[in-house]
């Protein structure tokens, strides 16, 4: 048997399994669950570590002085962790004993913590907090926007956190937040808030759970009956969404993060199309726009999606092709020949809006557009232009209650947004 020996840095157990939370140190306790560890603490199995110790010292025909010496352990070390006096475990002697007894680390581990005193229980409880918080939220901007107070305390946050998504514990939120949603493709650690924007869309979809099945022949159907609707700045957007949530794919609406730079959403939930809209820009057009990029998505990239979960506009990771969005929408509401009939117009409100009313779209649509295609075609900036003729866009989002960022929980908010798409 090959024992550890030599000079080693004082590990304590305990920073251990802190580190070994966000990354895998031993192959044999890699990823260990704290809350699963932690429950195995208090569980009533049984494990006498000194009457194994004393069978291994009769196998190997040892005295206990000579087995210590030949550990390199001190006596009354090796009977602090056994008892659960230590108060900071030394990881090398741990896996020094564990070895000696031929028990797997991972469970030796628990065999140890099983003997800690209730303190020592509490700092490991206090770590799985702290290290959940900071390797999955951006504590910083989410105080500064309002979700988080700058007087809370490490569990105030983890209760913020585990209430506004619906769960009750760490382990439930990693199981049934996580693994859906990156399952199938590599979570992005660095970006907090996109990944705290993309949970609580999903998160809201889920509690809203749209009943009815998706058709994709309805949803041909009903696109080509859209346009009209944008014209109506307070019921338009909400009619078409009722619409749209009765054959299956459900529009929700969600404040922009500014740090996310994402415009909209798919995503395919349980078989049916899930489309995330933002107050991007702050602009009525720009609704009806990402409307109709996501409805795109839902018709031509279904599969893709369905594969990686979800679909963030502007995104490549997916190998989607944005441009074909782009252009469907621009082309449903205002073709590069239409605008190349009103450019000359554009300076005539009265001949814009009459033109609007014949293609069937709100004026600021066309406004939108025609600044869009000065951009591209000749490099001509429109930017601050025409605005008197866009509508406030909060007129036309305001009965859909989008959500934001002070929510006390997603199901309340969900609640809210369903009773709304289900009223007839």
């Amino acid at each position: 048997m090959k024992f550890i020996k030599g000079n080693h840095p004082r590990i304590s157990i305990y920073s251990y399994l802190i580190c070994n939370i966000t990354r895998g140190i031993s192959p044999k306790i890699r990823y260990m669950n704290i809350d699963n560890l932690l429950d195995s603490i208090f569980s009533d199995e049984q494990f006498n570590v000194e009457d194994v110790f004393n069978k291994k010292l009769l196998e190997y025909n040892l005295s206990k002085t000579k087995a210590l010496k030949l550990l390199n352990i001190d006596k009354d070390v090796f009977n602090d962790i056994l008892n659960g006096t230590a108060k900071q475990p030394n990881l090398i002697q741990v896996v020094k004993i564990a070895e000696f007894l031929g028990v797997e680390l991972s469970n030796f581990i628990k065999i140890v913590l099983k003997n800690q005193n209730s303190e020592n229980i509490r700092a490991i409880e206090r770590a799985r907090k702290a290290t959940f918080i900071v390797r999955n939220f951006d504590v910083k901007a989410l105080t500064k926007l309002g979700f988080f107070d700058s007087n809370d305390s490490t569990d105030d946050l983890v209760t913020k956190v585990l209430n506004y998504f619906g769960y009750s514990t760490i382990n439930q939120f990693e199981e049934e937040l996580d693994e859906p949603l990156y399952s199938r493709v590599k979570k992005n650690h660095s970006d907090k808030m996109k990944d705290f924007w993309v949970k609580s869309a999903y998160q809201t979809f889920k509690v809203i759970n749209n009943p009815n099945d998706y058709n994709r022949e309805k949803l041909k159907d009903l696109i080509v009956k859209i346009k009209p609707y944008s014209q109506d700045v307070k019921k338009g957007l909400l009619t078409v969404c009722r619409a749209l949530y009765n054959i299956g794919v459900t529009v929700i609406f969600q404040n922009y993060l500014t740090t996310t730079q994402v415009r909209g959403a798919t995503f395919i939930i349980g078989g049916r199309p899930c489309i995330v809209i933002t107050d991007f820009n702050k602009n009525y057009p720009t609704l009806w726009f990402t409307l109709l990029h996501e409805l795109n998505h839902v018709l031509f990239d279904y599969d893709t999606i369905e594969n990686n979960s979800y679909h963030l506009s502007d995104d490549t990771d997916l190998f989607l092709i944005e441009d074909q969005a782009n252009e469907f929408a621009r082309n449903f509401f205002l073709s590069e020949e239409k605008f190349q009939y009103i450019k000359t117009y554009i300076n005539n409100p009265y001949l814009v809006s009459k033109f609007a009313s014949e293609i069937e779209v709100h004026p600021s649509i066309v406004y939108s557009f025609f600044t869009w295609y000065q951009k591209e075609l000749y490099g001509k900036n429109y930017h601050a232009a025409f605005r008197e003729f866009y509508p406030d866009y909060k007129d036309a989002i305001s009965k859909l209650n989008p959500i934001s960022w002070n929510e006390v929980s997603i199901k309340e908010a969900s609640e809210k947004i369903k009773s709304v798409l289900e009223l007839n």
